[in-house]
């Protein structure tokens, strides 16, 4: 089975889509990005994860690690992260390194080598 990097959205009613990987290898929704206007629906936050399998529809495909980071560094750039050597304080946001530890998990449920 192949897994592949995605961009979703929750159901209407809120509920996960089962389209995601969700066991503790799989990523199953990480950095959202509202973009709806703000309304208070579940649908409107993108995020990324990885498809149990390549029945992956509706969600978008995020066809390389590139593609990803790209992604990642036009929606991030008022975005932090806690520091991790000093979880109190906070640092930018790292779209190359959000993007790679999200491929390197792909990679891995794929069975490639790095």
């Amino acid at each position: 089975m192949t897994h592949y990097c995605i961009k979703y959205r929750l159901n209407a009613d809120g509920t996960v889509p089962n389209l995601l990987c969700l066991h503790p290898e799989g990523v199953g929704g990480v950095f959202g990005v509202a973009t709806l206007g703000g309304t208070t629906q579940h649908n409107d936050t993108v995020f990324v994860g990885l498809s149990e399998n390549s029945d992956y529809a509706p969600a978008e495909l995020v066809p390389t690690q590139a593609d990803l980071e790209a992604y990642l560094t036009s929606v991030s750039s008022d975005w932090t992260q806690s520091d991790p050597t000093d979880p109190d304080t906070r640092v930018p946001f790292d779209p190359i390194a959000a993007a790679s530890w999200v491929w390197a998990r792909l990679e891995a449920l794929n069975g490639e080598t790095q």
